[in-house]
């Protein structure tokens, strides 16, 4: 009976609130009233979720069982269930009736702020529909509005009288992020209330409804357990949940000193200082104090993430005693199986509207799982997606309000991509975040507090901790880093492609012991020179490995954790060489003894070094005993085609300028010197087509800013799928995911589309896809493999030597080299 539905998403609702204490604090912060009456009116308005199934209409979907318990509904027009969502009604009605249910006619209306959030469960922010009568006759519209009171009255004794909410009453205004933090509740307590698994259906109408909500709650408490949508923390946080970490150093020095209240944090300190573990600490410490139940760690990159992901395994039993949920945000995930069980038992003959269909479809898409647990690593961009008007992004916003939402390499991201981040802190403001960083230019420190509502002048010593609440403060370890010199050859080529002279160099080195990075800025790029590599080592024999962004997902994991094992911290392997992209650049703990790579801006320079001798006691081949490293720059003043990876030409030109003049880098002085002479505002002495390159570029730059910002505040539902999340959250050629099949029926790896259900084939597409550039989709056919969705594809066929190339042979792909055009 709809009733008792009802009543178990308040069961699941009202035992989620009473056993989480930090999402209390979440809502208690932005609603300022009594406890108690938070939880009446949030109770009241979540058993309301489903007002528009109290119509004919909808009861009508299943019309055999409908005549039966009420002849009356014969007389409606059975064509008007067809297109009746009940979400939209459920406001609809609510606004129509309003006034009948007991709310006086305000001129504010805030009992609608309630309404809204409550009646979108179903994914989408909905518009009322007009009234109309010609649906049923006036004996059944009138049943129905008459059912409808009646509920609301029986609500009004059940939930808000109890604690002195009367009749007439309006409940308390609420801004549109605690409009987000309520849909979202509303929405998992939905999934979670139509699990028959734990709320099996009941048709006694004899019961009394209080006594029925009681008797839901040990249902409820089990479900929660058992889904881990709460799990208890850490009683105390620090640095001790890392006990081979014997003595802190830097930063970690200070984490018992960071303040036990919401807010921004920023952490600058250099590459492997730690800055990970004092994060996690400092989140412990948080936990530990209820001020969130949850982690949401946030990356640049899928291979940083699945880095991440090892480290935090290591430490979650320590934040989570008794148990806990971690979730990577693509491919590879772990979740309850409980919850994946709901994927499978997604279908209901009351349509795609129905939750129990709703919570099987978003939890097929895998990345999204990563919201659901106790500890979430994903990368940046399905955070970015809580911003968006995306199907279901309350349920990213809830997650991410309740949770410490830590986000990595902070310097990373463009200006468009800082539009949205901006977004984000908007909405988390009340929350907790921690941004970390080698070291971030003041007037994007300044970028990040403004939309914290802190309008200071940050401090500038480093390394530095920054905080601010209500007010700002900085910390300093005494302790300063060890400091540490890199000393830089310049070698000037066309394209900043290295010299065969210096390959076989590379290979010579190798062949003595060393572990040899050459770090390029294209994928096209480090394929040739990998391809070439090989052809020079025919004689040697060593291993060359290639990591770049560019395989299927599925081949990405194999490499990366190759290349983890052969230059991790526990690796005795010598003698080899790593050609990559970016993608080692940030949050692998990995270790050369020579790096090779072309000139790129000075922060993604410091990174790229901070894979340079970052183990100690390692064997350094003769020659290569302190850390050292060759630049590729380019012939006269101007890196032509670079523009297109690094838009601000003055970046690199300025940073080209610094490797001229200083021959060796001193660490950990240059962080801060060198990353605000190269990221100084406005221009200086660069040459006339720079200073117009830059003009255009800054225009260019806030132009994007305000696109970003402005479209998370657009009407029009955007899908969420892989091509158009990449499209809208990152500014870059890297927005087409592409899927390699044989025949456009099944994948490289034999497996036929039919055979997966719809979740399987969420997750299939997940290890299956390739990011590309967007330029390529002329030569990519769109089509739609299956469903409704579209997806880019390459049909493909397997040639002799392993490898796969497609019908018109402008494409290539092997699991070692990855997907390369070839014309």
């Amino acid at each position: 009976l709809l009733p008792y539905h009802c009543l178990d998403v308040a069961a699941v609702a009202n035992c989620w609130w009473q056993q989480d204490f930090p999402l209390q604090q979440t809502f208690q912060h932005a609603i300022k009233i009594e406890p108690a009456q938070i939880r009446a009116w949030l109770l009241f308005f979540i058993t309301l979720h489903d007002l528009g199934k109290f119509d004919v209409r909808f009861q009508l979907k299943a019309r055999k069982v409908a005549l039966k318990l009420q002849p009356l509904f014969a007389k409606a027009n059975q064509s008007s269930s067809c297109k009746f969502y009940h979400g939209v009604w459920s406001y609809s009605w609510f606004e129509i009736e309003r006034i009948k249910y007991g709310f006086e006619n305000y001129s504010h209306e805030h009992e609608l702020d309630w309404m809204l959030p409550v009646a979108s469960h179903h994914g989408i922010q909905i518009d009322a529909e007009k009234p109309s009568t010609k649906f049923a006759a006036p004996t059944v519209i009138q049943y129905d509005s008459q059912a409808r009171q009646q509920w609301v009255a029986e609500l009004r004794e059940l939930f808000l009288a109890p604690v002195g909410i009367q009749t007439g009453d309006e409940p308390p205004k609420l801004s549109q992020s605690v409009q987000h933090l309520l849909a979202g509740f509303c929405s998992i307590s939905d999934w979670i209330g139509s699990n028959q698994d734990y709320f099996p259906y009941d048709s006694d109408s004899d019961k009394n409804l209080a006594d029925y909500l009681k008797s839901r709650h040990p249902n409820a408490k089990k479900a929660i357990q058992d889904f881990g949508l709460y799990c208890k923390p850490i009683q105390h946080g620090g640095m001790h949940i890392f006990p081979e970490i014997e003595t802190p150093r830097g930063v970690q020095t200070l984490v018992d000193n960071f303040p036990l209240k919401t807010g921004l944090t920023l952490i600058e300190a250099p590459t492997g200082s730690g800055k990970t573990e004092a994060a996690l600490a400092y989140a412990s410490r948080l936990l530990a104090a209820g001020l969130a139940d949850s982690i949401i760690f946030a990356l640049p990159t899928q291979t940083t993430a699945n880095a991440m992901l090892e480290r935090i395994e290591a430490v979650a039993s320590k934040l989570f005693p008794k148990g806990n949920n971690i979730v990577l945000a693509h491919g590879k995930a772990k979740f309850n199986p409980n919850f994946k069980r709901f994927k499978e038992n997604g279908k209901s003959i009351q349509g795609k509207e129905e939750a129990i269909t709703q919570c099987s479809e978003w939890l097929g898409k895998s990345r999204k799982r990563v919201f659901l647990g106790q500890i979430g690593v994903c990368t940046v961009d399905q955070v970015l997606m809580s911003v968006l008007p995306m199907r279901h992004n309350f349920v990213r916003s809830f997650s991410i309000q309740k949770s410490i939402l830590i986000i990595d390499e902070i310097h990373a991201y463009d200006a468009y991509m800082y539009g949205l981040i901006e977004r984000v802190l908007e909405a988390q403001v009340g929350g907790s975040v921690i941004l970390l960083s080698a070291t971030l230019p003041s007037h994007q420190k300044q970028q990040l507090f403004k939309a914290w509502k802190f309008h200071g002048e940050p401090t500038n010593t480093y390394p530095l901790v920054s905080h601010v609440s209500n007010k700002f403060i900085s910390f300093a370890p005494t302790e300063k880093p060890e400091s540490r010199s890199v000393s830089f050859t310049l070698e000037i080529t066309e394209n900043m492609l290295p010299s065969e002279l210096l390959l076989n160099q590379a290979l010579e080195t190798a062949n003595k012991g060393a572990k040899v990075a050459i770090i390029c800025n294209l994928v096209h790029d480090a394929q040739n020179i990998w391809q070439q590599l090989k052809q020079l080592n025919q004689n040697i024999t060593l291993p060359i490995q290639l990591f770049h962004s560019r395989f299927r997902f599925c081949d990405r994991q194999k490499i990366e954790t190759s290349i983890c094992k052969q230059y991790g911290k526990k690796s005795i392997a010598q003698g080899q060489i790593l050609v990559a992209t970016q993608v080692v650049e940030q949050s692998l703990d990995l270790d050369f003894d020579w790096m090779i790579t072309q000139l790129c801006p000075v922060d993604s320079l410091f990174q790229r070094l901070g894979r340079l001798h970052r183990h100690e006691n390692k064997f350094r081949v003769i020659g290569f005993e302190q850390p050292a490293c060759t630049v590729l720059i380019p012939e006269g003043e101007y890196p032509k085609g670079q523009q297109f990876i690094y838009g601000d030409t003055r970046v690199l030109w300025r940073t080209q300028k610094l490797l001229e003049q200083n021959k060796i880098a001193n660490f950990p002085e240059v962080y801060r010197d060198w990353i605000e002479f190269v990221y100084q505002e406005g221009l200086r002495d660069e040459p006339d087509v720079i200073k117009q390159q830059y003009v255009k570029f800054e225009m260019e730059q806030e132009a994007k800013r305000i696109c970003a910002r402005n479209l998370a505040k657009e009407d029009t539902i955007l899908s969420d799928s892989d091509d158009n999340v990449a499209r809208l959250t990152r500014d870059g050629e890297m927005s087409l995911n592409v899927v390699l099949t044989i025949e456009c029926n099944e994948f490289l790896d034999g497996i036929s589309f039919k055979e997966l259900d719809d979740w399987q084939w969420w997750e299939a597409l997940g290890l299956q896809a390739i990011p590309v550039p967007h330029s390529w989709n002329t030569l990519i056919e769109l089509d739609k493999l299956r469903g409704d969705e579209k997806h880019y594809f390459l049909r493909m066929r397997e040639c002799e030597d392993g490898s796969w190339v497609d019908e018109s042979q402008n494409f290539i792909y092997s699991d070692d080299l990855g997907l390369k055009k070839v014309v």
